[in-house]
C-alpha cells in the first residue's frame, strides 16, 4: 500500500536538492511532486495589526520583533512501507520540516 509524505523547506533551493536526490536514490519522477508555496502580500490590516504588535512588544522576549519564517517549497513523495524511512531520511537531510 502507497502513502505520501509532505514535507516544507525553507528554500526553494534545499527542496530542489531533496527532489534531485529522491531522484537518484531510484524513485520514480511521478511519485515525487515539488509545489511552491504562494508568497501573499500583506494587506493594510494586517500591516497595522503587525505594527501595533511591535510597537508593544519592543524587545526580543517573546520573538514578535522578528518576521515569522514561512515555507518556500512543500515536497510530496508517494512511498510504500519499504521506501518510507529512505524518503524520510534524505529530506531530513536538506532540511525538510513534516507539513
Amino acid at each position: 500500500m502507497t502513502d505520501t509524505i509532505h514535507r516544507n523547506f525553507k528554500t526553494v533551493e534545499d527542496a530542489e536538492a531533496a527532489r534531485a536526490a529522491l531522484l537518484d536514490a531510484g524513485f520514480q519522477g511521478s511519485a515525487v511532486q515539488l509545489n511552491l508555496h504562494d508568497t501573499r502580500a500583506a494587506d493594510t490590516a494586517t500591516q497595522a495589526v503587525d505594527n501595533i504588535m511591535e510597537s508593544l512588544t519592543p524587545d526580543d522576549a517573546d520573538n514578535t520583533d522578528h518576521p515569522v519564517q514561512r515555507p518556500a517549497a512543500l515536497l510530496s513523495v508517494d512511498v510504500d512501507a519499504d521506501q518510507r524511512e529512505q524518503a524520510t531520511t534524505i529530506m531530513l537531510r536538506y532540511g525538510g520540516a513534516e507539513a
